[in-house]
């Protein structure tokens, strides 16, 4: 598994999912730091880090980028050197537990805390500005935020530009030909941009109307004695890739749900099983259709040969 870092934080996580990290943990009413942790967090928001590495869409290559860093609502010393995650109340005997953010540390009170002096549902924000090492003119912005919430900091993604979508470099023309035969190639699109913006249910609805696309494209001009799904792809079912076929099953119930059925979460695990099938099966259908094209050239040179033997 990929470690959790600010690279993996850029390249990998969804906008607004959240990743907790259990700092202090309660213990008889105090908070007790958990070193380990605080590692981990301080790994995944790039504390100390100066580049990552990820894919320039514009050099279409991997490059290391610059990182710029950016604080908001942080707390800057007094001599404007580095930033503070202020943590706790002030005590009588010195300044309140913070943590400096350039640093990679905490001073001031230091751990354990009395429950009622660590901060709770408070929240900063961190602006990365990413820059290529190829082109400096090539630029990526991101947006996390941490709440400092029950001892827990919760770091959510809640912004990035351009997309992940754009960065990763979908190839929505890879089955271009085939999409467009079945009159689905927007739908495909349309249902990758969906679920890269989170609207799993939208992503689902344009994956369902390219599977039935698909099934119809089967069935051209066959009567059959039902309109049903399953009866479609039962009828249809030996014109999928052979290590799809016994998935299809499980298709009929995913389909007979009503959209309007479902919620997000439903939503999201079903796009990923009828993405899948879909997928297969695509490449299934260009495989099949290059080995016809090949067949075909194959049949050309052999009568051309046979010509000349003659």
């Amino acid at each position: 598994m990929e470690e959790k870092s600010l690279d993996f934080l850029f390249n990998n996580v969804s906008l607004y999912t959240k990743e907790r990290f259990e700092i202090f943990k309660l213990e008889e009413d105090e908070y007790h730091l958990n070193k380990e942790e605080f590692e981990k967090f301080k790994k995944y928001i790039g504390i100390n880090k100066e580049k990552i590495i990820t894919y320039c869409h514009k050099c279409k290559k991997e490059f290391p980028f610059n990182i710029q860093v950016k604080y908001i609502d942080f707390m800057t010393d007094i001599n404007f050197t580095t930033e503070n995650m202020i943590i706790t109340e002030s005590f009588a005997n010195g300044v309140a537990g913070r943590v400096d953010v350039k640093k990679g540390n905490i001073w001031g009170a230091m751990p354990p805390y009395k429950k009622e002096k660590l901060y709770n549902n408070k929240i900063w924000y961190i602006e990365y500005l990413f820059e290529c090492t190829n082109n400096s003119q090539h630029r990526y912005l991101m947006m996390i935020s941490i709440e400092l919430k029950d001892g827990c900091f919760i770091v959510r993604k809640i912004g990035q530009n351009p997309s992940m979508l754009t960065i990763k470099g979908f190839d929505f023309d890879k089955y271009k030909n085939i999409l467009e035969k079945l009159n689905a190639y927007d739908d495909y699109k349309k249902a990758d941009l969906s679920n890269a913006d989170h609207f799993f249910v939208g992503a689902y609805a344009y994956l369902r109307r390219i599977f039935e696309k698909l099934i119809l494209f089967y069935l051209g001009e066959a009567k059959l004695d039902d309109n049903h799904m399953d009866t479609k792809i039962n009828f249809v079912k030996d014109k999928f890739d052979p290590r799809i076929r016994g998935l299809l099953k499980n298709l009929y119930g995913i389909l007979s749900k009503s959209i309007h059925e479902l919620d997000e979460d439903e939503s999201k695990e079903y796009y990923i099983y009828l993405k899948t099938v879909i997928d297969m099966q695509l490449e299934y259908m260009n495989t099949e259709e290059e080995k016809e094209k090949q067949s075909k050239r194959l049949g050309k040179i052999l009568n051309e040969i046979a010509g000349l033997i003659q």
